[in-house]
């Protein structure tokens, strides 16, 4: 029987297959906007920062290491407030300039980090209407999107 997140992680491949990849400073701000979803409760769980490792893994092409993720998590901590986080959500979809697949792919990593702790926040709801307008992508592209994640999620009926 597999764990939760070996199946997490091949649920991540799955949802991730023939994205990308995308240039370093472009994975990096998809990166941010992973970090940013799963902050914006005010709270890390050990589930999220699993979610967060093997979606940094498989957008920089390699495995991290405890120090490698330690070291990804302390540059996006900082300042989670509603304001903050709108203000750094701003700057960050900025950074992926008129790239469309960048912004899909962001909001389906945002997806899938929103769906590694199994916990409906009111901010997560908010910060997902949020993001759909920030990134500038439509609610078809985002429905699909979300419906393309929860396939991958979902186990395989037999």
């Amino acid at each position: 029987m597999r764990s939760p997140m070996s199946t997490f992680r091949l649920a991540v491949e799955k949802a991730l297959t023939g994205l990308g990849p995308f240039p370093r400073p472009i994975a990096e701000a998809i990166l941010e906007i992973a970090y940013l979803t799963m902050a914006v409760d005010e709270e890390l769980r050990d589930e999220e920062i699993d979610a967060f490792s093997v979606i940094a893994a498989a957008m920089l092409g390699s495995k991290l290491d405890d120090a490698a993720l330690r070291k990804w998590l302390d540059r996006f901590s900082g300042e989670v407030s509603h304001d903050s986080v709108q203000e750094r959500l701003v700057a960050t979809v900025q950074l992926l300039g008129a790239d469309h697949d960048a912004k899909l792919t962001a909001y389906r990593v945002a997806c899938l980090m929103a769906m590694s702790d199994l916990d409906a926040a009111d901010r997560e709801f908010e910060f997902d209407l949020d993001l759909i307008a920030t990134l500038g992508i439509s609610q078809d592209e985002a429905e699909r999107v979300l419906e393309e994640v929860n396939q991958a999620v979902s186990p395989s009926e037999n």
